[in-house]
């Protein structure tokens, strides 16, 4: 069992989210829709991808290693945040608990592998 843990500054995403590149290559387009229908809410993108980059500690991978996409953070009925992982990282033999958190300034996420 590993486990990664990551915080981020909500307001980093202010300009970010307006950066059509970054978006495209951190997010995948079911990403991208459920941002849209949060209007864009920075808290949801920094918990998101605090998720990601916590799931990479999580692995002890680096993020110049992997593409963010092969990473997508996914909702339940329940909106409670799962990870589904693509094309290298798909065959990995892991179960992932994962949890995001937003309070004032901050996101953070803790991804449990096990």
């Amino acid at each position: 069992m590993t486990n990664g843990i990551d915080i981020i500054q909500i307001n980093r995403f202010e300009k970010l989210k307006s950066n059509t590149t970054f978006m495209s290559n951190t997010f995948t387009q079911r990403e991208l829709n459920y941002i849209e229908k949060r209007n864009y809410n920075n808290s949801t993108i920094a918990g998101m991808f605090a998720a990601k980059e916590a799931f990479l500690k999580a692995l002890k991978k680096g993020i110049e290693n992997c593409s963010l996409k092969n990473i997508e953070i996914t909702h339940d009925s329940n909106n409670c945040p799962e990870i589904l992982l693509h094309n290298e990282l798909k065959n990995l033999n892991h179960n992932i608990s994962v949890s995001i958190s937003h309070d004032g300034e901050y996101a953070i996420a803790s991804v449990i592998l096990y």
